[in-house]
């Protein structure tokens, strides 16, 4: 079965999409379309008539939609977290972030890749994005609008960044550098995965764009020795987007970088073909980034994904409505068999329980035949029960008639209130006394047993065990007290 799978491609300066027919024959790209945005004051305004005139060009119905956010909108961080179970990270993460970020974390929709840097297995290391709840809801709805709802959305440009990773063509460390009217966004490649992502401005004056989208990458190469614990030495530079502006900008970037750079041609890369009447207007800067979007979608490629929480259970719901109602009639008419059912049951469990009440009176009576008013037998009955224990709290007695309070005095009174002993259990029989607790160190133990061994009451002092405790700064022991 053939589907359609719509590249979506929105960035401040522009539009692209790609719109790619999938089935059993194979895959081609059926439509694309590029619009350039020039009011950057109004920018959603912008963005919404560039979508009509794409709408417009490309039908977009029942496609699955993949769409990216502006790169230079998210807040990009890589952490270390101690576990590899992805449950946990995605439960520890936002603690792990709040202190990095300029934003509340309650504010952010974060997600995250894992990536291998080091063979140690103790941690993970992660490259987080996030985005504000705010402006991700305004891009839906400009794009819900024109009645599209991606399944996926994703950072600008990440997804021929992945593409390029998994090239197996490509099997050295390279930079993928996302050019763009007043921004840029840089990728750092490592075969097979990204390690890094940073956005940055850049200069809109022709003399100097160059020169401050060079200083820039420069920048960011410098700090990643720090930020990844390992040296980093690019073998050369692949540049796309729409920023890329005069013929001579890929040769002054190799001279200032002192690096092969290479422009983006992913479409001749790939194994995927064209109709020849989109192909003549194609332009591999402009269009590569939705490509990838859409190509992501076919080949199940795993991606940073923002969609989630509040923004896809108001999809699901559009989506599964009516499905969800039937479920509902039904699971309402089990419901009212299952309390039927229960109405029945609890009549006939009030006649059991008023026997049983009856019964616990007469055991009452029997038990405590001087309790002449019964309000609640139960209750009565505990609270009898504790008094006769708080009457044989202090009674205990030893062969030798040693109370246990005594005990406890003596206790108390040996072992100094400077000592760093916490007593967690203490058990008294006929001839011994058993004493576990935690403390500093085995010097304390060894003190304590040594102070008990002077009282009158004690014959002979035991340590049965001292260990360290999980924690590693506790002592656990245990002390045996012959009477």
């Amino acid at each position: 079965m053939s589907r359609n799978i719509l590249g979506l491609d929105i960035r401040n300066d522009a539009v692209s999409a790609v719109l790619i027919k999938s089935g059993i024959k194979g895959n081609w790209i059926a439509a694309h379309e590029h619009v350039s945005i020039s009011d950057q004051k109004e920018i959603e305004t912008s963005i919404a008539s560039a979508l009509e005139t794409i709408t417009e060009e490309i039908d977009t119905t029942g496609s699955v939609c993949i769409a990216s956010f502006p790169a230079d909108q998210i807040s990009y961080r890589n952490i270390q977290v101690p576990f590899k179970e992805m449950k946990k990270i995605r439960q520890v993460l936002p603690f792990e972030l709040e202190p990095t970020m300029p934003y509340h974390v309650e504010d952010l929709i974060i997600d995250f890749q894992a990536i291998k840097l080091s063979d140690q297995t103790d941690h993970t290391d992660l490259i987080t994005a996030a985005v504000e709840k705010s402006s991700l809801k305004s891009y839906l709805d400009i794009l819900a609008s024109f009645k599209i709802e991606p399944d996926i959305i994703t950072v600008g440009g990440y997804p021929l960044a992945l593409c390029l990773a998994n090239n197996t063509d490509i099997n050295e460390k390279w930079l993928l550098v996302d050019i763009h009217t007043n921004k840029s966004t840089i990728f750092v490649i490592i075969p097979g995965q990204i390690c890094l992502i940073r956005s940055f401005p850049i200069s809109m004056t022709s003399s100097l764009r160059t020169e401050s989208l060079c200083t820039n990458i420069q920048r960011t190469l410098n700090a990643l020795e720090e930020i990844l614990r390992f040296d980093f030495e690019p073998n050369g530079v692949f540049i796309t987007g729409s920023g890329i502006s005069d013929v001579g900008f890929k040769d002054d970037m190799a001279r200032i970088l002192g690096l092969p750079v290479h422009s983006v041609d992913f479409v001749r890369d790939s194994d995927y073909t064209m109709n020849e009447a989109p192909a003549k207007h194609w332009i591999p800067a402009l269009m590569d980034n939705a490509f990838a979007l859409a190509l992501i979608e076919i080949e199940g490629t795993n991606t940073i994904n923002f969609r989630k929480s509040s923004f896809v259970e108001k999809k699901y719901w559009a989506e599964h409505k009516k499905a969800i109602i039937k479920t509902s009639i039904l699971f309402g008419l089990v419901l009212a068999l299952v309390f039927g059912n229960i109405i029945i049951d609890s009549h006939s469990m009030r006649k059991k329980l008023t026997n049983l009440n009856s019964h616990i009176i007469q055991i009452f009576k029997g038990t405590f035949p001087d309790v002449k008013k019964i309000v609640d037998p139960l209750q009565q009955m505990k609270v009898k029960i504790q008094e006769e224990k708080k009457k044989s709290l202090f009674l205990l007695e030893t062969k030798r008639n040693i109370l246990v309070i005594d005990i406890l005095n003596e206790i108390s009174k040996l072992i100094s209130k400077e000592t760093d002993v916490e007593f967690t259990r203490l058990l008294v029989g006929q001839t011994n006394i058993l004493i576990s607790g935690n403390t500093d160190t085995f010097n304390s133990v060894d003190d304590m047993k040594n102070l008990l061994e002077q009282a009158g009451l004690f014959q002979k002092v035991t340590i049965s065990s001292a260990n360290i405790n999980k924690s590693g700064n506790r002592v656990r022991f245990k002390l045996k007290v012959q009477l």
